[in-house]
């Protein structure tokens, strides 16, 4: 991608000279030379890309979505790509969905979806269409706001998408071949001074600084996970709408009634073949410094599970799970924990999940089951028997009586997730936050079972 398709011009510096490796003096002077009056050899610098680049490369020039850039037409043009747009200009706002979109060749080739604009032009996370950017408070964030999708108004409007899911719905209404979806992650706020006698308008009011990109939870263009706040939200409301654009597979299903054996030999599971799967080295230990002095230290991570199964029968339903490396002693504190979504419904339970499997292991082959009951004198999780469990080095088998799970018939549907050495069951984020999590963040396994 290129900043504006010129390559002697840098977006930063007005114009910088680039060397051509290839120059030969003598290719300019010299009839016989090989390559006599080839621009390729006889240029000192680079006036254009070489063909070599051209050939092997598809450019599109890419800015942000400015209406004119440096004098012409930008957004909406002929392979002119955005990386967000400028929707706080009043001609590019006045524009509609697929006139933001690049062309090539007359096709609709790309959209660009942000979490947000910029805080110089007071587009933040909260900002529409039809009522611009809300009423902040005191800190630069939005008051009480109304959620499109929720039809309420909401505390702290700023971990909602507001501005990220009209942008989505807008590209998904376009259809274009490619969304280019700004920023990961931008923890760099760059903060500007003004002298006294020339102001900056910024956040409504005359202030001897302003910030362009990042400057507060309401304005910037994060999407990855933060730790308190929204947590996750943007991540998650990313994959969602990912997953629009895209499509994604059906959900294979398990099939028939299973032979499986409790006994720690493991090779009954080869038969079932529907594998959940997890991130592979996500226990990394954290040793690094942060900002401002600070130093992040996290060494929870301990069982890295990479592979589950599951599987049932007329009496049980089987759950299996692999780690890359040798599992932890089951005396451990949370350890291995299975959390289960028996009815699907994320109203009821913790936060969904009905059972825990693992909260209190009994032996080297009894393990507990507890029902969530917060209003029982034993709460929030209360026992319910005692189950048959196997380990291997690596491997772990679980047998959970279906009774035990109100899930009977023919057919059943149901979600789980493992965690291993979570420091508080707090809510789903703290699976997340240590030690480990399969599937990651707030995700579940879904298990589709026909006899």
């Amino acid at each position: 991608m290129l900043y504006n398709g010129t390559p002697t011009v840098d977006a930063n510096r007005g114009g910088i000279q680039h060397p051509n490796l290839h120059y030969d003096a003598a290719a300019k002077t010299d009839p016989n030379h090989p390559h006599y009056n080839d621009p390729y050899y006889t240029e000192e610098f680079y006036t254009d890309y070489t063909q070599e680049v051209k050939d092997f490369f598809t450019l599109r020039t890419m800015w942000w979505g400015y209406y004119e850039w440096a004098g012409k037409r930008a957004i909406g043009t002929e392979d002119y790509w955005s990386f967000g747009y400028d929707l706080g200009n009043d001609n590019v706002k006045a524009m509609k969905p697929e006139e933001l979109l690049s062309l090539h060749q007359g096709v609709k080739e790309q959209a660009a979806v942000t979490p947000a604009q910029h805080p110089s032009s007071l587009t933040g996370k909260c900002w529409t269409r039809e009522h611009g950017e809300p009423e902040l408070n005191e800190f630069d964030l939005p008051v009480p706001t109304h959620v499109p999708w929720l039809g309420k108004t909401v505390e702290n409007p700023e971990g909602y998408g507001i501005y990220f899911q009209q942008r989505w719905e807008e590209a998904l209404q376009a259809d274009p071949q490619f969304l280019y979806i700004n920023d990961w992650n931008e923890w760099t706020a760059g903060k500007y001074g003004r002298p006294p006698e020339t102001p900056a308008d910024f956040m409504r009011r005359k202030n001897n600084f302003f910030f362009v990109d990042q400057y507060n939870a309401e304005f910037n263009r994060c999407i990855h996970p933060m730790k308190g706040g929204y947590t996750d939200n943007y991540y998650m409301q990313m994959a969602q709408n990912i997953r629009r654009y895209k499509g994604v597979r059906p959900m294979p299903e398990v099939t028939g009634s299973a032979a499986i054996t409790i006994d720690g030999a493991f090779e009954d599971w080869a038969a079932v073949t529907v594998e959940y799967r997890d991130t592979a080295g996500d226990t990394a230990h954290r040793d690094y410094n942060g900002y401002g002095g600070h130093h992040y230290t996290d060494t929870s991570g301990r069982n890295d599970i990479i592979t589950c199964k599951t599987a049932v029968d007329s009496r049980n339903v089987y759950f299996y799970a692999a780690a890359r490396e040798a599992l932890s002693p089951h005396m451990d504190p949370n350890w291995m924990l299975l959390l289960i979504d028996a009815d699907k419904d994320n109203s009821t339970g913790w936060f969904g999940y009905d059972f825990l499997v693992n909260q209190s292991v009994i032996s080297e082959t009894a393990t507990t089951l507890m029902r969530y009951a917060p209003d029982s004198a034993d709460g929030p999780w209360t026992a319910l028997g005692s189950l048959d469990y196997r380990r291997g080095e690596k491997e772990l088998e679980i047998a959970v009586p279906r009774a035990l799970l109100n899930l009977s018939g023919d057919a059943l549907t149901f979600d789980f997730h493992w965690c291993d050495n979570p420091a508080e069951l707090k809510d789903p984020i703290s699976l997340c936050t240590h030690g480990d999590s399969a599937p990651n963040r707030r995700f579940n396994y879904r298990c589709l079972w026909q006899k």
